[in-house]
């Protein structure tokens, strides 16, 4: 796969680092919200797939490789109100002590908007 392509899948929103996933999943672990554990199956099960495919000259590491999320729209609803809820009460993972959460939950917010989207067109076929 060449740079313009890698770079094309991974601007959608539902291509997802493994290192967001991963801290994803962190909050979900202590999340209390009703359907929160069936998100974390979902996408313990997301970084089980293939990642996407990286140009030869790619020298991130596995944290950086890129995933196809596959949160239905319920689930992102799910993931998006976990990660509010760690940003009121200033919950955080290990990995996003210094640098927050910034940028989660517009990245499900995208996610989000891509399944309201694509539920809208089915919808409009019937």
């Amino acid at each position: 796969m060449n740079w313009g392509e890698y770079k094309a899948r991974c601007d959608q929103p539902d291509y997802w680092s493994a290192w967001m996933t991963n801290q994803c999943i962190q909050l979900l672990e202590g999340s209390d919200l009703a359907g929160a554990h069936d998100v974390l199956s979902v996408l313990r099960r997301d970084l089980r797939q293939a990642a996407l495919s990286r140009p030869g000259d790619h020298k991130g590491t596995e944290d950086t490789w890129m995933y196809q999320v596959s949160l239905s729209m319920v689930q992102c609803d799910i993931l998006l109100k976990t990660i509010r809820q760690a940003e009121l009460n200033g919950h955080r993972t290990p990995a996003t002590q210094t640098r927050g959460l910034g940028g989660f939950a517009e990245h499900c917010q995208e996610l989000l908007r891509l399944r309201q989207s694509s539920e809208q067109a089915n919808l409009s076929r019937v």
